[in-house]
């Protein structure tokens, strides 16, 4: 990783059991980062290593497919640079000869063979270190000679070059996979190197990723690629984690932010109920999962917090109410203490905990911490349209949880919406 990803995301992987290593950026400073993972792996013992660009979900054993004592990866898509380009390339590099002309996997032109799309490499550790040394090489001498790749608007394809006159310039052995370990979906093609009798073991979705964080490809696909992308969306529900989730939904889709809860008439509501209830009277206010506030920014609190788990709802919030006071917090897990606030709110956060412990968890952290009213939303039945969302849970009806606190002397209806009850609770 690189040195300024957050220790938070860090701690994500290592408890996956992903070891993790610190590297520089390299090259470009951004497409050729990948480049300076290598070095870190070549004195750890395996038989061969696999890199995977991150837009890339992996969905079968790939070993029956990744060669052994072979550098293997899959042809271009498109023809990205140009054979022109490429033989441009070859001749300012001193290479006497190129390797045959293939078809580019979409099939739309052609290219040569080892230029691949950088997807998806295999390399076998006898050449790991070749190739560690010669791809840094390579990068640095296209960036001073990339007159060719500027020329075509290709300079993003510098490191998958590189690759090329490494594998090239070496002699490393070479196999050709099928597109069933790099599949794209984000744009209509053929995929002429599909093997039928194999599985797509890998989607590459690109930018391929819907409002709720699944993939969906936004062209026709087979009925192949659609079992997988089924598959896919599948791993990601039962794998998702809700930081993760939140920072990538305010990031991509500003526009839909929190949801629908904090948008159009739903907000006329909210806001409606929190004004009945006085809160802009309360001494203090505990926002617990403030997103990217539509809710609240408008209203005139005197003693403002609002907790967030994710980096970019604060970031947005803050940007929205400066003057009020934000802190990246997850109340699951709590680094630090805090005291009890007057007024809690807390809007939809309890139907996104995926496990009936952290819904409990949450429950009685809201209830610690209000000390005279706690307005907070969630379901009070099951909701059958939510059966198949993978972030969207009951575990109980809200009001039994929070009468089970023994904290509140009265827990009424104060509002509705989208299926979702608005509970107001009073100690």
């Amino acid at each position: 990783m690189l040195p300024e990803v957050p220790a938070r995301t860090r701690r994500l992987f290592a408890a996956a059991g992903y070891r993790v290593h610190e590297m520089q950026r390299f090259g470009d400073r951004r497409h050729c980062n990948k480049a300076a993972q290598l070095e870190s792996l070549c004195e750890l013992d395996f038989d061969r290593a696999i890199l995977l660009d991150t837009d890339m979900i992996v969905l079968a054993d790939v070993r029956q497919t990744a060669p052994a004592g072979k550098f293997g990866g899959n042809v271009v898509h498109y023809p990205n640079p140009s054979t022109e380009a490429l033989e441009e390339i070859a001749r300012n590099a001193g290479l006497s000869s190129l390797p045959r002309i293939i078809s580019a996997d979409a099939g739309n032109g052609v290219t040569y063979e080892c230029n691949c799309n950088g997807g998806f490499y295999v390399i076998p550790k006898t050449y790991f270190r070749t190739v560690s040394q010669e791809w840094k090489r390579w990068i640095l001498w296209l960036l001073e000679h990339n007159e060719p790749l500027r020329r075509e608007g290709k300079q993003i394809h510098t490191d998958q070059v590189a690759m090329w006159l490494t594998i090239h310039s070496n002699a490393i052995p070479f196999e050709p996979l099928p597109a069933n370990i790099n599949y794209f979906i984000h744009v209509e093609g053929g995929h002429q190197t599909f093997d039928p009798d194999l599985p797509i073991a890998v989607l590459h979705y690109h930018n391929a990723v819907n409002v709720t964080g699944l993939i969906e490809a936004p062209v026709p696909v087979t009925a192949e690629a659609a079992e997988a992308i089924a598959q896919a969306n599948r791993q990601i529900g039962e794998n998702f984690n809700n930081q993760v989730f939140w920072d990538f939904r305010y990031s991509q889709f500003p526009e839909r932010g929190s949801g629908v809860g904090s948008r159009g008439e739903n907000i006329r509501l909210k806001r409606s109920v929190l004004k009945s209830l006085k809160v802009e009277g309360a001494k203090c206010v505990l926002d617990v999962g403030c997103g990217d506030l539509e809710v609240l920014k408008p209203l005139r609190l005197k003693k403002y917090l609002g907790l967030d788990e994710s980096e970019e709802a604060i970031r947005m919030a803050s940007a929205a109410r400066p003057d009020w006071k934000f802190r990246l917090f997850d109340v699951l897990r709590p680094a630090e203490n805090l005291e009890p606030y007057d007024t809690v709110l807390c809007f939809e956060v309890a139907i996104h905990q995926k496990t009936a412990e952290d819904y409990f968890r949450l429950i009685e952290f809201l209830a610690s911490k209000t000390k005279r009213q706690l307005i907070v939303s969630g379901y009070e039945g099951a909701q059958q349209k939510n059966a198949n969302n993978q972030f969207l849970y009951f575990h109980e009806p809200l009001s039994m949880s929070l009468e089970r606190t023994k904290r509140f002397r009265s827990i009424d209806v104060a509002g509705a919406h989208t299926g979702v009850t608005i509970l107001h609770c009073q100690v």
